[in-house]
């Protein structure tokens, strides 16, 4: 909600400058921050699903799951999350074979997946068995996050000493 708010906003400061006869410098495209807040919120579904859970909505959190889980084909973050709460669904309602399948199937995806903060400690625990039974060890650390180029100097711009180079003497 943030973005379209600065946006129309920054429109309205257009006009009225244009209005009074001023130029003002084009605002920045709004699409790049757009964009990397849709890649980090859940999906509609996904989000519903969440909520209904919290609900104890559990028939309809599965349902919203299902749309969830098509909708996030290419989207390896918002599979795991989906997997994860059709486990804790699973063990919510006495079925531990299903829910530990489910939390396999997100811990082979992802081996450093966490349950949400405020899951029993039962159901933690069931998914820390799932994770020591698929890879040997209760926890995992993720992956180091690739570090940003910001110090990085682009190949071309480095600079290569000469070195020497012995003097080849004219064949005879």
């Amino acid at each position: 909600m943030r973005i379209p708010f600065v946006a129309l906003a920054a429109v309205l400061i257009a006009a009225s400058a244009h209005a009074e006869g001023d130029t003002v410098p084009a605002a920045p495209p709004a699409s790049a921050p757009a964009a990397t807040a849709q890649a980090a919120a859940p999906s509609a579904h996904l989000a519903a699903a969440q909520r209904l859970y919290q609900k104890l909505d559990l028939d309809a959190a599965l349902a919203e799951l299902a749309q969830a889980e098509a909708a996030a084909k290419d989207n390896e973050d918002e599979t795991v999350s989906v997997l994860i709460y059709r486990g804790l669904i699973f063990s919510d309602t006495g079925k531990a074979a299903d829910a530990n399948d489910q939390f396999k199937r997100a811990l082979a995806m992802r081996p450093w997946a966490e349950v949400p903060a405020e899951t029993s400690p039962r159901i933690a625990k069931m998914f820390s068995d799932a994770r020591r039974s698929l890879w040997g060890m209760a926890s995992v650390k993720p992956p180091p996050k690739k570090a940003a180029a910001v110090n990085a100097v682009p190949a071309s711009t480095t600079q290569t000493t000469p070195t020497a180079q012995p003097a080849v003497a004219p064949a005879r």
